[in-house]
């Protein structure tokens, strides 16, 4: 998939609810996660933005008090899942835009705890 090999952070498989919204796309939706990193995440869907699209993002990390509202970018989309493969989904690679020292410390945390 394009956008692997140029990862920074290393993805955890979590699951976790995802609040996106974008005025050009008309509003707002909730995602699931399939895998999160400090830097992004696949947000599992049909429904499915284009690459290079900008939105806003909204999640609490699991256990914390913590809430990230961050912008988001889609950095790669995947329309074909594999049909013989059960891991591969339709879904969005999105890439965290101008998350806060206090936000990215806080999921790095998480992340190294699960």
């Amino acid at each position: 998939m394009p956008g692997r090999e140029q990862r920074r952070y290393s993805r955890k498989r979590l699951e976790v609810d995802i609040l996106v919204g974008s005025q050009h796309a008309g509003g707002e939706c909730y995602f699931e996660s399939s895998n999160l990193s400090e830097g992004g995440a696949f947000l599992t869907s049909e429904l499915l933005l284009e690459v290079g699209d900008l939105f806003w993002i909204t999640f609490s990390i699991p256990g914390t008090q913590v809430a990230v509202h961050s912008r988001g970018k889609v950095v790669w989309v995947n329309r074909n899942p594999d049909e013989n493969d059960p891991t591969t989904r339709s879904g969005m690679g999105v890439e965290f835009l101008g998350l806060s020292e206090t936000e990215r410390a806080a999921l790095a945390d998480f992340l190294a705890r699960v």
